[in-house]
Protein backbone atom coordinates (compact mmCIF):
# COMPACT_ATOMS: atom_id res chain seq x y z
CA UNK A 1 0.00 0.00 0.00
CA UNK A 2 2.73 2.58 0.83
CA UNK A 3 4.27 1.81 -2.56
CA UNK A 4 0.98 2.47 -4.33
CA UNK A 5 0.54 5.67 -2.36
CA UNK A 6 3.99 6.89 -3.39
CA UNK A 7 3.24 5.97 -7.00
CA UNK A 8 0.02 7.99 -6.95
CA UNK A 9 1.87 10.95 -5.41
CA UNK A 10 4.55 10.80 -8.08
CA UNK A 11 1.91 10.55 -10.80
CA UNK A 12 0.03 13.55 -9.39
CA UNK A 13 3.24 15.56 -9.15
CA UNK A 14 4.20 14.64 -12.71
CA UNK A 15 0.74 15.65 -13.92
CA UNK A 16 0.95 18.98 -12.10
CA UNK A 17 4.40 19.70 -13.53
CA UNK A 18 3.25 18.76 -17.01
CA UNK A 19 0.25 21.06 -16.68
CA UNK A 20 2.48 23.85 -15.44
CA UNK A 21 4.85 23.35 -18.35
CA UNK A 22 2.01 23.32 -20.85
CA UNK A 23 0.51 26.47 -19.40
CA UNK A 24 3.91 28.08 -19.28
CA UNK A 25 4.54 27.46 -22.97
CA UNK A 26 1.02 28.51 -23.89
CA UNK A 27 1.24 31.85 -22.15
CA UNK A 28 4.11 33.11 -24.32
CA UNK A 29 2.38 35.05 -27.06
CA UNK A 30 3.09 38.28 -28.91
CA UNK A 31 0.39 40.62 -27.73
CA UNK A 32 1.68 43.57 -29.77
CA UNK A 33 1.50 42.64 -33.42
CA UNK A 34 3.98 43.81 -36.08
CA UNK A 35 3.26 46.39 -38.76
CA UNK A 36 3.33 44.96 -42.24
CA UNK A 37 4.25 48.38 -43.59
CA UNK A 38 4.37 51.81 -41.97
CA UNK A 39 1.59 54.17 -43.00
CA UNK A 40 1.46 57.59 -41.26
CA UNK A 41 -2.13 58.02 -42.44
CA UNK A 42 -3.41 55.06 -40.47
CA UNK A 43 -3.49 53.96 -36.85
CA UNK A 44 -4.50 55.47 -33.53
CA UNK A 45 -3.03 58.97 -33.89
CA UNK A 46 -4.17 62.26 -32.38
CA UNK A 47 -3.99 64.06 -35.71
CA UNK A 48 -6.35 61.49 -37.28
CA UNK A 49 -8.85 61.53 -34.41
CA UNK A 50 -11.72 63.92 -35.12
CA UNK A 51 -14.72 65.02 -33.08
CA UNK A 52 -17.13 66.51 -35.67
CA UNK A 53 -19.51 67.92 -33.07
CA UNK A 54 -16.80 69.69 -31.05
CA UNK A 55 -15.99 73.33 -31.63
CA UNK A 56 -12.96 74.14 -33.74
CA UNK A 57 -12.31 77.26 -31.66
CA UNK A 58 -11.45 75.43 -28.42
CA UNK A 59 -8.87 72.70 -27.89
CA UNK A 60 -9.42 71.21 -24.42
CA UNK A 61 -6.85 68.76 -23.04
CA UNK A 62 -7.05 66.84 -19.75
CA UNK A 63 -4.24 65.12 -17.84
CA UNK A 64 -5.10 62.66 -15.05
CA UNK A 65 -2.36 61.94 -12.50
CA UNK A 66 -1.45 58.72 -10.76
CA UNK A 67 -2.58 57.78 -7.26
CA UNK A 68 -4.63 54.58 -7.51
CA UNK A 69 -8.39 54.74 -7.00
CA UNK A 70 -7.90 58.11 -5.27
CA UNK A 71 -6.67 59.61 -8.53
CA UNK A 72 -9.29 57.83 -10.64
CA UNK A 73 -12.15 59.14 -8.47
CA UNK A 74 -10.74 62.68 -8.38
CA UNK A 75 -10.44 62.67 -12.18
CA UNK A 76 -13.98 61.35 -12.50
CA UNK A 77 -15.26 64.22 -10.35
CA UNK A 78 -13.64 66.71 -12.74
CA UNK A 79 -15.44 65.02 -15.64
CA UNK A 80 -18.73 65.36 -13.76
CA UNK A 81 -18.15 69.09 -13.31
CA UNK A 82 -17.27 69.54 -16.98
CA UNK A 83 -20.50 67.74 -17.90
CA UNK A 84 -22.67 70.26 -16.04
CA UNK A 85 -20.73 73.33 -17.20
CA UNK A 86 -22.34 74.88 -20.26
CA UNK A 87 -20.88 77.69 -22.33
CA UNK A 88 -22.27 79.67 -25.24
CA UNK A 89 -19.70 80.11 -27.99
CA UNK A 90 -19.15 79.23 -31.62
CA UNK A 91 -22.81 79.88 -32.29
CA UNK A 92 -24.44 77.51 -29.78
CA UNK A 93 -24.59 76.30 -26.18
CA UNK A 94 -22.15 73.48 -25.39
CA UNK A 95 -21.26 71.26 -22.45
CA UNK A 96 -17.52 71.27 -21.82
CA UNK A 97 -17.42 67.47 -21.52
CA UNK A 98 -18.27 67.34 -25.23
CA UNK A 99 -15.38 69.70 -26.01
CA UNK A 100 -12.60 67.53 -24.56
CA UNK A 101 -10.23 66.70 -27.42
CA UNK A 102 -7.53 64.68 -25.67
CA UNK A 103 -7.05 62.92 -22.34
CA UNK A 104 -3.75 61.74 -20.91
CA UNK A 105 -3.74 59.21 -18.08
CA UNK A 106 -1.12 57.76 -15.74
CA UNK A 107 -1.49 54.83 -13.35
CA UNK A 108 -4.78 55.28 -11.44
CA UNK A 109 -5.79 58.12 -13.76
CA UNK A 110 -5.40 55.84 -16.78
CA UNK A 111 -8.48 53.83 -15.72
CA UNK A 112 -10.69 56.93 -15.91
CA UNK A 113 -9.08 58.14 -19.12
CA UNK A 114 -9.45 54.79 -20.91
CA UNK A 115 -13.04 54.29 -19.77
CA UNK A 116 -14.00 57.78 -20.98
CA UNK A 117 -12.35 57.09 -24.33
CA UNK A 118 -14.25 53.81 -24.74
CA UNK A 119 -17.67 54.99 -23.58
CA UNK A 120 -17.85 58.77 -23.94
CA UNK A 121 -20.79 60.19 -21.99
CA UNK A 122 -21.94 56.64 -21.20
CA UNK A 123 -19.03 56.46 -18.75
CA UNK A 124 -21.27 58.34 -16.29
CA UNK A 125 -23.67 55.41 -16.17
CA UNK A 126 -21.53 52.74 -14.57
CA UNK A 127 -17.85 53.65 -14.06
CA UNK A 128 -18.23 54.09 -10.28
CA UNK A 129 -19.76 50.63 -9.96
CA UNK A 130 -17.38 48.92 -12.39
CA UNK A 131 -14.17 50.37 -10.97
CA UNK A 132 -14.23 53.17 -8.40
CA UNK A 133 -16.33 51.33 -5.82
CA UNK A 134 -14.92 47.88 -6.60
CA UNK A 135 -12.27 46.37 -4.34
CA UNK A 136 -9.84 45.69 -7.17
CA UNK A 137 -6.94 45.11 -4.79
CA UNK A 138 -8.66 42.22 -3.01
CA UNK A 139 -9.87 40.78 -6.31
CA UNK A 140 -6.30 40.67 -7.65
CA UNK A 141 -5.07 39.04 -4.45
CA UNK A 142 -7.77 36.36 -4.66
CA UNK A 143 -6.82 35.64 -8.25
CA UNK A 144 -3.19 35.35 -7.24
CA UNK A 145 -4.23 32.66 -4.73
CA UNK A 146 -6.16 30.60 -7.29
CA UNK A 147 -4.28 27.31 -7.94
CA UNK A 148 -4.70 27.61 -11.74
CA UNK A 149 -2.83 30.91 -11.61
CA UNK A 150 -0.04 29.30 -9.60
CA UNK A 151 0.54 27.05 -12.60
CA UNK A 152 0.58 29.99 -14.98
CA UNK A 153 3.07 31.81 -12.82
CA UNK A 154 5.54 28.97 -13.38
CA UNK A 155 5.99 30.44 -16.84
CA UNK A 156 8.74 33.08 -17.22
CA UNK A 157 6.50 34.81 -19.77
CA UNK A 158 3.40 35.30 -17.58
CA UNK A 159 3.63 37.29 -14.36
CA UNK A 160 1.61 39.35 -11.88
CA UNK A 161 0.85 42.24 -14.25
CA UNK A 162 -0.44 39.76 -16.84
CA UNK A 163 -2.84 38.50 -14.18
CA UNK A 164 -3.92 42.10 -13.47
CA UNK A 165 -4.35 42.85 -17.20
CA UNK A 166 -6.57 39.78 -17.64
CA UNK A 167 -8.72 40.89 -14.71
CA UNK A 168 -9.07 44.44 -16.05
CA UNK A 169 -9.91 43.04 -19.48
CA UNK A 170 -12.74 40.88 -18.15
CA UNK A 171 -14.29 43.10 -15.50
CA UNK A 172 -13.68 46.69 -16.63
CA UNK A 173 -12.76 47.02 -20.31
CA UNK A 174 -14.71 44.11 -21.87
CA UNK A 175 -11.92 42.98 -24.16
CA UNK A 176 -11.53 46.40 -25.81
CA UNK A 177 -8.66 47.10 -28.19
CA UNK A 178 -7.19 50.46 -29.15
CA UNK A 179 -9.16 50.45 -32.38
CA UNK A 180 -12.27 50.68 -30.16
CA UNK A 181 -11.01 54.04 -28.86
CA UNK A 182 -11.27 55.57 -32.32
CA UNK A 183 -14.83 56.79 -31.84
CA UNK A 184 -16.09 60.24 -32.80
CA UNK A 185 -18.09 60.88 -29.62
CA UNK A 186 -15.10 60.53 -27.26
CA UNK A 187 -11.70 62.22 -26.91
CA UNK A 188 -8.35 60.83 -28.00
CA UNK A 189 -6.69 58.96 -25.13
CA UNK A 190 -2.96 58.62 -24.41
CA UNK A 191 -2.05 56.15 -21.66
CA UNK A 192 1.45 56.62 -20.24
CA UNK A 193 3.85 54.08 -18.74
CA UNK A 194 7.61 54.19 -18.08
CA UNK A 195 10.35 52.53 -20.11
CA UNK A 196 12.21 50.54 -17.46
CA UNK A 197 15.57 50.81 -19.26
CA UNK A 198 15.65 54.53 -20.04
CA UNK A 199 13.29 55.81 -17.33
CA UNK A 200 11.49 57.88 -19.95
CA UNK A 201 7.72 58.20 -20.48
CA UNK A 202 6.18 55.75 -22.95
CA UNK A 203 2.85 56.66 -24.54
CA UNK A 204 0.43 54.14 -25.99
CA UNK A 205 -0.16 55.96 -29.26
CA UNK A 206 0.65 54.80 -32.78
CA UNK A 207 3.28 57.53 -33.19
CA UNK A 208 5.35 55.76 -30.50
CA UNK A 209 4.48 52.23 -31.65
CA UNK A 210 5.85 53.22 -35.07
CA UNK A 211 9.34 53.11 -33.55
CA UNK A 212 8.67 49.47 -32.59
CA UNK A 213 7.19 48.72 -36.03
CA UNK A 214 4.14 47.50 -34.16
CA UNK A 215 0.39 47.91 -34.70
CA UNK A 216 -1.33 49.49 -31.71
CA UNK A 217 -4.89 49.09 -33.02
CA UNK A 218 -5.13 45.43 -31.98
CA UNK A 219 -3.43 45.90 -28.61
CA UNK A 220 -5.65 45.39 -25.51
CA UNK A 221 -6.51 48.58 -23.64
CA UNK A 222 -6.32 46.57 -20.42
CA UNK A 223 -2.62 45.80 -20.96
CA UNK A 224 -1.82 49.46 -21.54
CA UNK A 225 -3.57 50.33 -18.27
CA UNK A 226 -1.79 47.45 -16.52
CA UNK A 227 1.54 48.82 -17.79
CA UNK A 228 0.68 52.32 -16.63
CA UNK A 229 -0.17 51.06 -13.13
CA UNK A 230 2.52 48.37 -12.77
CA UNK A 231 3.94 49.49 -9.43
CA UNK A 232 7.54 48.21 -9.19
CA UNK A 233 8.06 45.10 -7.03
CA UNK A 234 4.32 44.78 -6.29
CA UNK A 235 3.58 44.14 -9.97
CA UNK A 236 5.80 42.97 -12.80
CA UNK A 237 6.77 44.87 -15.98
CA UNK A 238 4.70 44.44 -19.14
CA UNK A 239 6.77 43.45 -22.18
CA UNK A 240 6.46 44.73 -25.74
CA UNK A 241 8.23 43.29 -28.78
CA UNK A 242 10.38 45.59 -30.94
CA UNK A 243 10.04 44.36 -34.53
CA UNK A 244 12.45 44.68 -37.47
CA UNK A 245 12.31 47.59 -39.92
CA UNK A 246 8.91 48.30 -41.46
CA UNK A 247 9.85 51.36 -43.51
CA UNK A 248 9.24 53.81 -40.68
CA UNK A 249 10.86 57.23 -41.07
CA UNK A 250 11.46 59.11 -37.84
CA UNK A 251 10.83 62.88 -37.71
CA UNK A 252 13.82 64.92 -38.86
CA UNK A 253 14.43 66.42 -35.43
CA UNK A 254 15.15 62.95 -33.95
CA UNK A 255 18.03 62.42 -36.37
CA UNK A 256 19.28 65.99 -36.17
CA UNK A 257 19.28 66.09 -32.36
CA UNK A 258 21.44 62.97 -32.18
CA UNK A 259 23.91 64.30 -34.75
CA UNK A 260 24.29 67.75 -33.23
CA UNK A 261 27.20 68.17 -30.86
CA UNK A 262 26.73 70.15 -27.68
CA UNK A 263 25.28 69.85 -24.22
CA UNK A 264 23.29 66.92 -22.93
CA UNK A 265 19.96 68.74 -23.14
CA UNK A 266 16.36 67.55 -22.99
CA UNK A 267 15.96 67.48 -26.77
CA UNK A 268 19.02 65.27 -27.26
CA UNK A 269 18.04 62.80 -24.52
CA UNK A 270 14.52 62.51 -25.90
CA UNK A 271 15.86 61.85 -29.40
CA UNK A 272 18.42 59.34 -28.09
CA UNK A 273 15.73 57.36 -26.27
CA UNK A 274 13.58 57.18 -29.39
CA UNK A 275 16.62 56.34 -31.48
CA UNK A 276 17.26 53.38 -29.19
CA UNK A 277 14.07 51.76 -30.48
CA UNK A 278 15.09 52.41 -34.09
CA UNK A 279 18.47 50.71 -33.69
CA UNK A 280 16.59 47.44 -33.00
CA UNK A 281 19.26 46.29 -30.56
CA UNK A 282 16.54 46.42 -27.93
CA UNK A 283 14.41 43.48 -29.02
CA UNK A 284 12.04 43.96 -26.09
CA UNK A 285 10.73 46.95 -24.17
CA UNK A 286 9.80 46.53 -20.50
CA UNK A 287 7.20 48.93 -19.12
CA UNK A 288 6.38 49.83 -15.53
CA UNK A 289 4.19 52.34 -13.66
CA UNK A 290 3.98 55.69 -15.44
CA UNK A 291 4.35 57.49 -12.10
CA UNK A 292 8.07 56.61 -12.12
CA UNK A 293 8.73 58.99 -15.04
CA UNK A 294 5.76 61.35 -14.91
CA UNK A 295 2.98 61.37 -12.33
CA UNK A 296 0.97 63.99 -14.22
CA UNK A 297 0.80 62.42 -17.66
CA UNK A 298 2.16 65.51 -19.40
CA UNK A 299 5.91 64.94 -19.37
CA UNK A 300 5.86 62.80 -22.50
CA UNK A 301 3.92 65.37 -24.54
CA UNK A 302 6.05 68.14 -23.04
CA UNK A 303 9.24 66.45 -24.25
CA UNK A 304 7.74 66.48 -27.75
CA UNK A 305 6.62 70.09 -27.44
CA UNK A 306 10.12 71.05 -26.29
CA UNK A 307 11.51 69.64 -29.53
CA UNK A 308 9.35 71.88 -31.70
CA UNK A 309 8.11 75.43 -31.42
CA UNK A 310 4.87 77.24 -32.06
CA UNK A 311 4.60 78.36 -35.71
CA UNK A 312 5.26 82.01 -36.47
CA UNK A 313 1.87 82.39 -38.09
CA UNK A 314 -1.52 80.73 -37.73
CA UNK A 315 -1.67 77.43 -39.66
CA UNK A 316 -3.87 77.64 -42.72
CA UNK A 317 -7.46 76.66 -41.97
CA UNK A 318 -7.01 76.76 -38.17
CA UNK A 319 -9.82 78.37 -36.15
CA UNK A 320 -8.46 77.56 -32.70
CA UNK A 321 -8.55 80.49 -30.28
CA UNK A 322 -8.22 78.75 -26.91
CA UNK A 323 -5.87 75.87 -26.06
CA UNK A 324 -6.51 74.74 -22.48
CA UNK A 325 -4.68 72.06 -20.51
CA UNK A 326 -6.37 70.96 -17.27
CA UNK A 327 -4.06 68.96 -14.99
CA UNK A 328 -5.97 66.88 -12.44
CA UNK A 329 -3.43 66.23 -9.72
CA UNK A 330 -4.32 63.79 -6.92
CA UNK A 331 -0.97 63.97 -5.14
CA UNK A 332 -1.00 64.12 -1.35
CA UNK A 333 1.01 66.49 0.82
CA UNK A 334 3.50 65.27 3.47
CA UNK A 335 2.18 64.26 6.87
CA UNK A 336 4.07 66.15 9.58
CA UNK A 337 2.63 64.22 12.54
CA UNK A 338 5.95 62.39 13.09
CA UNK A 339 7.69 65.72 13.63
CA UNK A 340 5.70 66.16 16.84
CA UNK A 341 7.10 63.09 18.61
CA UNK A 342 10.51 61.72 19.47
CA UNK A 343 9.67 58.31 18.02
CA UNK A 344 11.04 57.18 14.65
CA UNK A 345 8.43 56.59 11.92
CA UNK A 346 7.94 53.07 10.59
CA UNK A 347 9.72 51.78 7.50
CA UNK A 348 6.53 51.98 5.42
CA UNK A 349 6.03 55.62 6.42
CA UNK A 350 9.63 56.44 5.52
CA UNK A 351 9.37 54.75 2.11
CA UNK A 352 6.05 56.45 1.37
CA UNK A 353 7.41 59.86 2.39
CA UNK A 354 10.57 59.44 0.32
CA UNK A 355 8.62 58.39 -2.77
CA UNK A 356 6.01 61.12 -2.36
CA UNK A 357 8.67 63.79 -1.92
CA UNK A 358 10.34 62.88 -5.20
CA UNK A 359 7.05 62.68 -7.10
CA UNK A 360 5.79 65.99 -5.70
CA UNK A 361 9.00 67.83 -6.55
CA UNK A 362 8.95 66.41 -10.07
CA UNK A 363 5.30 67.45 -10.42
CA UNK A 364 6.22 70.99 -9.41
CA UNK A 365 9.05 71.17 -11.91
CA UNK A 366 6.87 69.83 -14.71
CA UNK A 367 4.14 72.38 -14.05
CA UNK A 368 6.67 75.22 -13.90
CA UNK A 369 8.19 74.13 -17.22
CA UNK A 370 4.75 74.04 -18.80
CA UNK A 371 3.95 77.51 -17.53
CA UNK A 372 7.17 78.83 -19.06
CA UNK A 373 6.43 77.13 -22.39
CA UNK A 374 2.86 78.43 -22.48
CA UNK A 375 4.06 81.94 -21.66
CA UNK A 376 6.57 81.75 -24.50
CA UNK A 377 3.95 80.56 -26.95
CA UNK A 378 1.47 83.21 -25.87
CA UNK A 379 3.94 85.99 -26.68
CA UNK A 380 3.95 84.69 -30.23
CA UNK A 381 0.33 83.67 -30.78
CA UNK A 382 -1.18 86.82 -29.25
CA UNK A 383 -0.01 88.62 -32.38
CA UNK A 384 -1.99 86.36 -34.67
CA UNK A 385 -5.24 87.53 -36.21
CA UNK A 386 -7.33 86.39 -34.45
CA UNK A 387 -5.03 85.68 -31.46
CA UNK A 388 -4.64 82.25 -29.88
CA UNK A 389 -4.17 81.73 -26.14
CA UNK A 390 -2.61 78.86 -24.17
CA UNK A 391 -3.98 78.34 -20.65
CA UNK A 392 -2.83 75.95 -17.91
CA UNK A 393 -5.23 75.00 -15.11
CA UNK A 394 -4.19 72.71 -12.27
CA UNK A 395 -6.73 71.35 -9.84
CA UNK A 396 -5.58 69.42 -6.79
CA UNK A 397 -6.25 68.82 -3.11
CA UNK A 398 -4.65 72.20 -2.42
CA UNK A 399 -7.72 73.80 -4.02
CA UNK A 400 -10.05 72.16 -1.47
CA UNK A 401 -11.01 75.04 0.84
CA UNK A 402 -12.22 73.09 3.88
CA UNK A 403 -9.13 72.21 6.03
CA UNK A 404 -10.82 69.17 7.55
CA UNK A 405 -11.81 67.81 4.14
CA UNK A 406 -8.35 68.52 2.74
CA UNK A 407 -6.80 66.59 5.66
CA UNK A 408 -9.15 63.68 5.03
CA UNK A 409 -8.26 63.52 1.33
CA UNK A 410 -4.54 63.69 2.07
CA UNK A 411 -4.94 60.71 4.37
CA UNK A 412 -6.27 58.44 1.62
CA UNK A 413 -3.78 55.80 0.58
CA UNK A 414 -2.57 55.02 -2.92
CA UNK A 415 -4.28 51.70 -3.56
CA UNK A 416 -6.89 50.09 -5.80
CA UNK A 417 -9.43 49.91 -3.00
CA UNK A 418 -11.29 52.73 -1.26
CA UNK A 419 -14.54 52.83 0.74
CA UNK A 420 -17.58 54.13 -1.10
CA UNK A 421 -17.66 57.16 1.19
CA UNK A 422 -14.10 58.09 0.19
CA UNK A 423 -14.96 57.79 -3.51
CA UNK A 424 -17.98 60.04 -3.07
CA UNK A 425 -16.02 62.68 -1.14
CA UNK A 426 -13.25 62.65 -3.76
CA UNK A 427 -15.76 63.24 -6.55
CA UNK A 428 -17.39 66.13 -4.70
CA UNK A 429 -14.00 67.62 -3.79
CA UNK A 430 -12.87 67.53 -7.41
CA UNK A 431 -16.02 69.28 -8.59
CA UNK A 432 -15.69 71.99 -5.94
CA UNK A 433 -11.97 72.47 -6.58
CA UNK A 434 -12.41 72.92 -10.33
CA UNK A 435 -15.49 75.12 -9.97
CA UNK A 436 -13.66 77.50 -7.62
CA UNK A 437 -10.38 77.60 -9.54
CA UNK A 438 -9.59 81.18 -10.72
CA UNK A 439 -8.20 79.95 -14.03
CA UNK A 440 -11.33 77.93 -14.68
CA UNK A 441 -13.48 80.94 -13.80
CA UNK A 442 -11.55 83.07 -16.29
CA UNK A 443 -11.91 80.41 -19.00
CA UNK A 444 -15.68 80.15 -18.56
CA UNK A 445 -15.97 83.93 -18.68
CA UNK A 446 -13.85 84.03 -21.81
CA UNK A 447 -15.94 81.36 -23.53
CA UNK A 448 -19.26 82.75 -22.28
CA UNK A 449 -21.19 80.95 -19.55
CA UNK A 450 -24.66 79.74 -20.49
CA UNK A 451 -26.83 79.87 -17.36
Amino acid sequence: MPSCSRSRSRAALALALAAAGALGCGTYFRVNKPLAAWNPERGYRAELHERPQASQELELLLAFSGGGTRAAAFAYGVLEELAVTHVAFDGRVRSLIDEVDQVSGVSGGSFTAAYLGLHGRDAFRDFPQRFLERNVQSALLIRLLWPINWLKLFSPYWARSDLAADYYDQTIFDGARFRDLARADAPFVAIHATDLTTGSPFAFVQDVFDYLCSDLSSYPVSRAVASSSAVPIVLSPITLRNYPNCGFEAPRWVTEAQQESGELDRRYVNARNLGGYLAKKRRYVRLIDGVVSDNLGVRGPFETWSSVDAPKRRPEGSRTREVVLVIVNAQTTPDDQWDKFDLLPSLSVILDAATSAQVNRYNLETIELLKQRFKLWNTRTEKWNPPQRFTLIETSFVDVKDPAERKYLNGLTTSLSLPEEAVTRLRHAARDALREDPGYHALIQQLGRAD
